[in-house]
């Protein structure tokens, strides 16, 4: 008897503990936004911003160079800066556009209920070639930002002139080890709100191999525009709602030339999954450059740039 009444208490008390604790967390997870950082990139100095004004958002990018047009689109959680060593390089023959996308950089979103998928970062994507009247262009996008551009060439083959994806997700395979994290409700929430500057940090040197390449200054241009509580909200939902099945069942659909390029040292996205990508869409071919993360291209520049020149050229 004693035993029992010793049980019953004991239950009651973990779920007073329970409920307590779920009052505290709660509003932290689902009412609070923590503020953005006040700091101000510097690179925004170092570059001639423009803006497409949209239904959908107002565009942040730049357009350097003269040539056949291709439009870069950075990964989830960064924004055109990742760029800064691939636009002076393929502005020698090209006109290139760098683009924040709805949840990255300087863009505005301003359509109410976006849906931070597939079908709506593809929409997007249409949305600003409209805007700065580009009826087709080369596609350049990394990790999230080549998922998406996969996913709009597949759906718009005549307006993709060439692809490159880098360490890109399209398949239906495997996923970034946190990925339940993000997916995981509460917890999700907790994460993206809590991340510092410092823990931002670590998991920006994690898709680096070279790791004394992500400076102080490097995360000084990407952290305030990372910490911006509608970009937050937005990298969020793309966790939770990129459905790779999509990408996965129109691959035979691009009809444009595609190069897959992935680091063989991609903690994030097994590079496996290069070879395995590209055999499934019409005129690809696949490079894994050894020793390198999943941000290749900052990464490995040496490596990498050069080869999306030659296949652009």
């Amino acid at each position: 008897m004693k035993i029992r009444r010793w049980t019953c208490r004991l239950a009651l008390g973990l779920a007073a503990l329970v409920a307590t604790l779920f009052a505290i967390v709660l509003p932290v997870a689902y009412a609070w936004n923590p503020p953005g950082s006040n700091d101000r990139a510097s690179y925004l100095d170092r570059i001639d911003s423009r803006y497409a004004d949209t239904e959908l958002a107002r565009f942040h990018y730049t357009m350097t160079g003269q040539g056949s047009p291709v439009v870069l689109i950075a990964g989830g959680g960064l924004w055109q800066y990742s760029w800064r060593e691939v636009i002076p390089v393929l502005a020698r023959q090209h006109t290139v556009y760098a683009v924040d996308l709805p949840s990255q950089g300087y863009t505005e979103l301003k359509r109410p209920g976006f849906t931070f998928d597939l079908p709506a970062m593809g929409e997007a994507i249409g949305t600003f070639l409209d805007a700065v009247d580009l009826k087709h262009a080369a596609l350049v996008g990394h990790s999230w930002g080549g998922a998406w551009s996969l996913y709009f060439a597949e759906q718009h083959p005549e307006r993709v002139d060439r692809l490159t994806l880098l360490d890109s997700p399209g398949l239906e395979a495997e996923k970034a080890p946190v990925t339940p994290l993000f997916q995981t409700p509460l917890l999700g929430e907790l994460v993206t709100k809590l991340t510092t500057r410092d823990f931002y940090a670590d998991s920006i040197r994690g898709t680096f191999q070279h790791k004394q390449l992500v400076t102080e200054e490097m995360i000084d241009q990407l952290w305030p525009q990372f910490s911006d509580p509608d970009n937050r909200d937005g990298f969020l939902a793309l966790w939770r709602n990129l459905d790779y099945r999509l990408t996965d069942a129109g691959l035979a659909k691009v009809s444009a030339p595609t190069l897959v390029l992935w680091g063989g040292a991609d903690e994030w996205l097994p590079a496996n999954q290069a070879e395995r990508l590209a055999a499934r869409i019409p005129n690809a071919t696949a490079t894994v450059l050894p020793g390198c993360g999943h941000t290749v291209h900052e990464d490995c520049p040496a490596e990498t740039i050069p080869l999306i020149e030659n296949f652009l050229r």
